[in-house]
């Protein structure tokens, strides 16, 4: 066997898009509510859970970019070939999960 095993290390990126999904789930819903528990005015809660949701969509921006641009270490063969691939597919998963799960709640009513 001539390729080098894998750092453990970089399996961590398998789940990095959907911990920042994460990540921004518990942000938005904290700011929500803490928002609506101090009965803070509309537009401010708004721009606070748009900014959240920027923040973090441009953090999955910057690892889509960051990943992709990594170029390939003949070293590890095949495998590294197939573990960016996979990066790559669950950070851009990760990506639109957040645009259509919280891009969507923006327009909603924000305290009832």
């Amino acid at each position: 066997m001539s390729e080098r095993p894998i750092s453990p290390r970089q399996l961590w990126w398998l789940a990095a898009g959907f911990t920042v999904w994460c990540s921004a789930l518990v942000s938005l819903y904290g700011i929500h509510g803490i928002g609506c528990a101090f009965a803070w005015s509309t537009g401010s809660l708004r721009l606070s859970l748009a900014a959240t949701l920027l923040a973090h969509l441009l953090v999955l921006g910057w690892m889509w970019r960051a990943t992709g641009r990594a170029g390939l270490d003949s070293g590890f063969g095949e495998t590294q070939a197939f573990l960016q691939w996979v990066v790559l597919g669950t950070l851009i998963t990760s990506l639109v999960a957040t645009v259509l799960t919280f891009g969507p709640a923006l327009l909603l009513a924000t305290c009832i």
